[in-house]
């Protein structure tokens, strides 16, 4: 790959956001523009304050991190996942306090200022509830069509949903905020969607984070001491797996290398009322839809060349 991904990542940091943001830091084809915070894995403020641990633990106190929203657009936020990321959201490994603070610019004013200042330069790559980017679109409805493309963690068609909401078929992001969701999808920007389809097939295994544990440097180490908690929670949860699901470095690593999955262009939309099916991704992938096809959609994904990717650069190669 050739061109530069400028990025914005816009994370509810836990324990996958953590990985991701290693992955963006230190892969040469990303250039990461900006953090931008929102809650879901755990309130906003405590991902504020995570994700500056992580850039310290990375050596890059210089990218700007800016807070976002608190909640979804319609409902209060009830913290859920600890039993899932810990009650830190970073497995319960202590970090220092930063040094570095957030910027006093709101997440949503920094996407719409930065790309507006590089129309068709940025990929924005939320990979918690996208609240935020929903309210940026809805703030400035020009940036759908100048931001470069939107690559989300959410979405799942075939795949069964997480554990937990009554909806059997709805991944994390989209049951936290179903209608920034469908404010996105329906903004007529260019979207794809990375969701549970393929990110449950990408698995960090127990063998890997032995290795990388081993041949990795002091932030890949304690990013593996942090995984621990995230591996046993999946364990729990899924029966005989081996590892746990790497959703949000699989969103930031398509954002930069599409090639990474196999796309199905359809239609997409959420649903926003069902009491079985609410936060649902419903796709029409019929031939009369095409015309109103709105999102890429990867449903299958290189997963032997991925996990490759996300070894080396977990072990500095």
């Amino acid at each position: 790959m050739t061109e530069t991904c400028r990025m914005i990542l816009d994370v509810d940091t836990g324990v996958d956001d953590a990985m991701a943001i290693f992955y963006a830091v230190r892969r040469p084809g990303i250039k990461l523009e900006a953090l931008t915070t929102t809650f879901g894995n755990t309130d906003t403020v405590i991902a504020t304050e995570n994700t500056l641990k992580i850039l310290e633990l990375l050596g890059r106190p210089e990218i700007p991190v800016a807070q976002g929203v608190g909640r979804s657009l319609i409902r209060p936020y009830k913290r859920m996942a600890d039993h899932i990321h810990g009650s830190n959201a970073l497995g319960d490994v202590e970090l220092p306090a930063p040094k570095i603070k957030a910027t006093d610019e709101h997440a949503i004013d920094l996407m719409i200022r930065v790309i507006k200042e590089n129309p068709g330069e940025i990929t924005l790559c939320p990979v918690g509830p996208i609240t935020n980017v929903a309210l940026a679109i809805t703030k400035a409805p020009e940036i759908a069509k100048l931001v470069k493309e939107i690559v989300v963690m959410g979405s799942t068609i075939l795949h069964p949903g997480i554990h937990g909401p009554i909806a059997p078929m709805v991944d994390a992001n989209f049951a936290n905020d179903p209608e920034a969701a469908h404010i996105v999808l329906q903004a007529g920007a260019n979207v794809t969607l990375v969701g549970m389809d393929v990110t449950m097939t990408t698995l960090l295994s127990t063998d890997m984070m032995d290795e990388i544990s081993r041949e990795g440097d002091h932030a890949a180490q304690t990013l593996m001491k942090i995984t621990s908690f995230y591996v046993d929670a999946y364990k729990t949860m899924y029966p005989g797996i081996q590892g746990c699901g790497l959703h949000d470095p699989l969103a930031v690593a398509v954002a930069e290398d599409p090639t990474l999955v196999g796309l199905e262009r359809m239609y997409v939309d959420i649903e926003l009322n069902g009491e079985l099916t609410r936060g649902s991704t419903v796709a029409d992938r019929r031939r009369t839809a095409i015309p109103f096809h709105n999102a890429n959609v990867a449903m299958t994904v290189d997963r032997p060349r991925f996990e490759a990717e996300f070894m080396a650069l977990m072990k500095g190669r």
